[in-house]
């Protein structure tokens, strides 16, 4: 599954997924980058900094664009940018949204961090258009 951005005014971050994913799900703010400076610029190795599966309900660095097996690297989204993120529940324009620990969106809940606002809904089976924000914002 690829999910590819519906409008792109920013550059994606390439990083190292450590549990794997699929396309189009949330992942949490980095805890480290790997030996090496950023984009390869050095022999000691790819300096990539390192992401894995989210906090539900917390803030998150961006989203898959591809699937990616564990310990791969991946093209991840970020604010600000409309994206396709997978359902774990249905999801409905102009709902705020958050993640849960598989780092799919649901309907924000007083206290949860919100990553965006839905601008096409979906279901549990489906992606849904997500305006993605630059954090953290709380729903009150």
């Amino acid at each position: 599954m690829e999910a590819i951005a519906f409008y792109d005014p920013g550059a994606d971050i390439t990083c190292q997924h450590t549990a794997g994913a699929q396309g189009g799900v949330a992942v949490g703010w980095p805890t480290t980058r790997n030996p090496g400076g950023p984009a390869g610029v050095s022999d000691s190795g790819d300096g990539l900094l390192v992401v894995t599966n989210p906090v539900a309900k917390a803030a998150i660095f961006g989203i898959t664009s591809v699937d990616v097996a564990a310990n791969g690297r991946v093209d991840i989204m970020r604010a600000p940018k409309v994206v396709p993120v997978q359902c774990a529940a249905t999801v409905n324009i102009g709902d705020d949204v958050s993640v849960n620990a598989a780092g799919k969106i649901q309907a924000a809940v007083t206290g949860d961090v919100i990553i965006g606002k839905v601008l096409m809904g979906g279901t549990t089976t489906s992606m849904a258009a997500v305006d993605l924000y630059h954090q953290p914002l709380l729903k009150p």
